[in-house]
């Protein structure tokens, strides 16, 4: 057995060019090429990557030396062309969120089960040391018992482009401001646990650009715990987490990479060591690849498989079924 795996990269652009980077740091990855509409594009990932700018998506799943694809397309293709990965013998990263809905993400994982091959889901976000030392003080009750946790994801106007693919309910699962969302919403499941029941609310203030652009949910936890989840496309940047301990709080500044803890007995936040934000998100895609190698070449589960990524997918149904029809929502759950 071959101690790389080769990959494909679906979907050029600014995303797979960092996923791209990221796999060029795992002794574990070779770049076998990427697919574009935009031949310049395909011309500009093999001079900055290497392989060879493919011919088809029937033509990377055709060839047998290419052991898995790397999906960042439109979210509405995700589903078809991971289950026809995973039908080809093909393991398959696919971005965030990985799925509209959850019947698609059962129907992807049911594929990759049969088939035997990994699925894997770029909730890269959870892989950031501010993410990783949340978890490791909250799993050493270094906080006590989480009792609230509160997330914010802020995009500013200009992200309201009309006809962005992003923007439209069509390819992101309630709209933008939902599916923007999706780390945040991964970040609860992972931190504080499943969530139990949702009741979400959205406003629209701006143009045709986007559906809806503020939207705030409360979360039910299994474990008792409530949590806020809110975004706005109409005002500048300011995303964070923060979770409340019985004896303690975390404080994370998503954008800046800032770590924080205060402690029930200190007076002030006291500011861990943490590389800057830039460099938290190469951390996080150059583990995210690695993994997904890892998890290929040992035969195991990727650290966030399909079920995770079906987690976070479930969260945001939930915040779209429980504002279209003013009451709260369970999450659809695997």
């Amino acid at each position: 057995m071959s101690d790389k795996v080769r990959m494909a990269f679906v979907g050029l652009g600014r995303w797979s060019d960092q996923l791209a980077a990221g796999a060029k740091k795992s002794g574990r990855i070779e770049i076998a090429g990427g697919l574009s509409r935009s031949g310049e594009k395909m011309a500009v990932f093999e001079k900055n990557f290497g392989g060879r700018p493919m011919k088809s998506y029937e033509d990377i799943l055709a060839d047998d030396s290419i052991g898995a694809v790397v999906l960042t397309t439109p979210n509405s293709l995700h589903p078809p062309q991971a289950i026809e990965a995973a039908r080809s013998g093909k393991h398959v990263m696919v971005e965030k969120p990985m799925a509209l809905t959850t019947a698609d993400c059962r129907d992807m994982i049911a594929a990759a089960k049969e088939a035997g091959t990994v699925l894997a889901v770029g909730q890269n976000t959870r892989r950031a040391p501010r993410y990783r030392k949340a978890a490791e003080l909250i799993r050493a009750g270094a906080i006590g018992e989480v009792v609230l946790a509160e997330a914010n994801q802020s995009r500013p106007q200009s992200y309201r482009i009309e006809g962005l693919w992003r923007n439209s309910k069509e390819e992101s699962p309630g709209g933008p401001l939902a599916s923007f969302t999706v780390h945040q919403a991964d970040a609860m499941n992972h931190l504080v646990g499943p969530v139990r029941r949702i009741s979400a609310f959205v406003s629209k203030l701006s143009g045709p650009a986007v559906p809806d652009d503020v939207m705030t949910a409360v979360l039910e936890f299994e474990s008792g715990a409530l949590g806020y989840l809110g975004g706005t496309m109409v005002t500048p940047d300011r995303n964070f987490f923060q979770v409340h301990g019985t004896e303690g709080v975390i404080y994370l500044d998503v954008d800046g990479g800032e770590c924080s803890l205060k402690r029930e007995d200190a007076d002030t936040f006291e500011r861990l060591p943490m590389p800057d934000g830039a460099e938290q998100l190469a951390i996080s895609l150059a583990e995210e690849m690695d993994d997904f190698a890892g998890a290929i070449l040992e035969g195991r589960k990727p650290e966030v498989a399909g079920e995770e990524g079906m987690a976070a997918v479930a969260i945001l149904e939930a915040i779209v079924r429980s504002a279209e029809e003013g009451r709260p929502v369970e999450p659809e759950v695997l």
